[in-house]
């Protein structure tokens, strides 16, 4: 294995990661963890809460959406893109997450972060399961 793709493979699975059950009594956690993986990045105070709120628009869509036995699972990478914090979220739910543009939901997305992307696999069983991911990125200003 190449020392290259060996640190790649260190960096990923040493990336900050979060499963927590798809409920609303989750979002608390899931918050703070953002707050503090975001902190670690020294992001700038502006920067820090417009990501925060953007992983709690994502999370509350994907908790609406999920099968009560659901996980939502959170992962950071900046493997890509070093300048870039990507949050990825992602459940299973019994019907397709609306990513209309002109749902408040989503302008809160795009207002918050630089980029937003929703996939949705098709529904895999007659009960209409699927797994949605949005994944959110944002350029990581640093605080002064």
């Amino acid at each position: 294995m190449s020392v290259s793709r060996q640190t790649e493979r260190t960096a990923a699975a040493s990336a900050p990661f979060l499963s927590v059950p798809a409920s609303p009594d989750q979002l608390g956690l899931l918050r703070a963890v953002v707050q503090t993986v975001a902190a670690h990045n020294n992001l700038s105070l502006d920067v820090l809460a417009d990501l925060v709120l953007a992983v709690d628009e994502a999370a509350t869509t994907l908790i609406g959406h999920a099968l009560p036995s659901s996980a939502l699972t959170c992962a950071f990478s900046s493997l890509t893109d070093p300048s870039r914090l990507r949050v990825i979220l992602a459940a299973t739910t019994s019907s397709p997450v609306d990513a209309s543009t002109s749902s408040f939901g989503w302008l809160v997305l795009k207002t918050l972060v630089d980029e937003v992307v929703l996939e949705q696999t098709p529904a895999e069983t007659a009960t209409g399961d699927r797994s949605v991911t949005i994944t959110l990125e944002k350029a990581l200003r640093v605080a002064p």
